[in-house]
């Protein structure tokens, strides 16, 4: 074990010396040459290169990344297969004028070359060169606007909204061709691209390095492990975290979120954190624009998503650092912790409130591109609740579409909130739906808490909150250690 560790070492080292600024590197007979490093993650790094000649096929694609992996089990070598596989396949429609497949072409990188080497029994290098696709991490924009930097926007509502509806008609298509092939799993801001030449935005979707294959993946998610950054997980992940997917057969609706609505939601998420972090109040008042009751509407929206953000962020950064340093132990804790006091139970309220939020603003918005935002994050973001609307691209991308959106409010509510899960009465840690006309109660009431009064009722009172504080602060402990 020793020496495999000795020649893991030995591997990373000579990789950094291999593939650094200027180093020549052979890929499926292509040659390249790299520029620079264009970042690391816990899977592999990735480098900027150049084809080294005109006859290399590369030199179409003018820039490529190479994302180079180390492999030291079967898992992670078939990991790696599969983004591979992924990469192909959006390569396939690169000749496309129209359609799924052609816009996938532009917003996700496809496959130039790759290669895979065995440096030792149980011991491989992958390295993939794509198509570089251009443009700065989602995220620095959205740090930009929040520190007032914003090189790119000028706060305003109008601008948000344009942006953030091309975030969704770019990456909705793309994403719906994808998910004839393989899920996702990590739709972040540091891994969506923007680059705005213009007026234009211009977005593109990378790294498919947690991506599971379809075909298999509602066969076979009792056996993958949780997967991506919990900011963007559904209500169904947190349930897994807490008690396993083997549960979930037992909840028929968080069983299909978690099966089908990964990526919608996360993708939800995204676009909603752009509209809020993006957007600038103070922009508005400037210019005297927008209505009281749109501007009144947006600082509700504003507020429901402040108290998911931060909650979502304290669940989020023990389990984070349990992961980073390691600690089975602690992870195991942190589970049987969460469980007991019901964090998807605050996680699901939370959402509600936002999607709620959601829905009096589109009632009461003045711009077209906030309205069909709107829609759009109503049917991609999940409340984790049992609902009779389904989730899907294409329903999306209909709505992006301007198409005539059936309606769900009324009639999805009433007969959810008849259904056996919305009346179970089981006790902490169990799977315990809020009533669903939550959603109708919230657009008249102020959401201050973490759920609303019969949940807390049903689950013991401000105990249940309580527990939920107590959490979080040992777990800071914990994972300081």
């Amino acid at each position: 074990q020793a020496e495999v560790l000795a020649l893991v070492n030995l591997s990373k080292m000579e990789f950094s010396q291999q593939l650094g600024p200027g180093a020549k590197v052979l890929i499926g007979g292509q040659n390249f040459t790299i520029n620079g490093l264009l970042g690391e993650g816990s899977f592999g790094a990735v480098w900027s290169a150049l084809g080294a000649s005109k006859s290399s096929s590369s030199s179409k694609h003018g820039e490529v990344a190479i994302k180079e992996i180390l492999c030291r089990t079967d898992v992670e070598l078939g990991r790696a297969a599969t983004e591979q596989r992924l990469l192909k396949f959006v390569g396939q429609g690169a000749h496309a004028h129209k359609g799924l497949e052609a816009v996938a072409s532009r917003r996700l990188p496809a496959l130039v070359a790759s290669e895979v080497e065995a440096l030792a029994p149980d011991l491989w290098r992958v390295r993939l060169a794509m198509t570089r696709l251009r443009g700065q991490p989602l995220e620095n924009l959205l740090e930009q606007a929040v520190d007032g930097s914003r090189p790119t926007s000028d706060g305003s509502l109008t601008e948000t909204c344009r942006c953030v509806r091309s975030l969704l008609d770019q990456l909705v298509p793309a994403l719906e061709h994808l998910a004839s092939q393989a899920h996702h799993r990590d739709i972040t801001t540091r891994n969506i691209l923007v680059e705005k030449i213009g007026s234009h935005y211009s977005f593109g979707l990378v790294d498919f390095g947690l991506a599971v294959d379809a075909s298999k993946w509602q066969a076979d998610l009792l056996t993958h492990d949780i997967g991506g950054d919990g900011h963007y997980w559904p209500t169904s992940s947190w349930f897994v975290l807490e008690y396993g997917a083997h549960h979930l057969e037992k909840f028929p609706a968080l069983l299909q979120e978690y099966e089908a609505n990964l990526d919608q939601h996360a993708l939800g998420v995204t676009a909603l954190r752009c509209l809020m972090e993006l957007w600038a109040p103070e922009a508005e008042a400037a210019e005297a624009r927008g209505s009281w009751a749109q501007v009144s509407k947006l600082m509700r929206l504003r507020m429901a998503w402040t108290r998911f953000w931060e909650d979502i962020a304290r669940f989020w950064q023990p389990i984070f650092d349990a992961f980073a340093c390691g600690s089975a132990d602690i992870l195991e804790h942190l589970k049987s912790q969460y469980a007991q006091a019901g964090v998807h139970h605050a996680i699901s309220a939370d959402l509600c409130a936002v999607r709620a939020a959601l829905r009096d603003l589109q009632d009461h918005a003045e711009l077209a591109d906030l309205r069909v935002v709107c829609r759009a994050l109503l049917v991609l973001i999940r409340p984790g609740q049992p609902r009779d609307d389904v989730s899907a691209w294409r329903r999306v991308r209909k709505v992006l579409a301007g198409e005539p959106h059936p309606g769900q409010d009324m009639q999805h509510l009433q007969s959810a909130s008849m259904s056996p899960e919305s009346t179970s009465t089981a006790a902490v840690g169990s799977y315990v739906p809020r009533p669903l006309n939550f959603e109708q109660e919230a657009t008249t009431s102020s959401y201050r808490g973490w759920a609303p009064p019969e949940m807390v009722a049903g689950l013991g009172g401000h105990q249940w909150a309580n527990q939920v504080e107590h959490v979080t602060d040992t777990t800071g402990k914990l994972a300081s250690v």
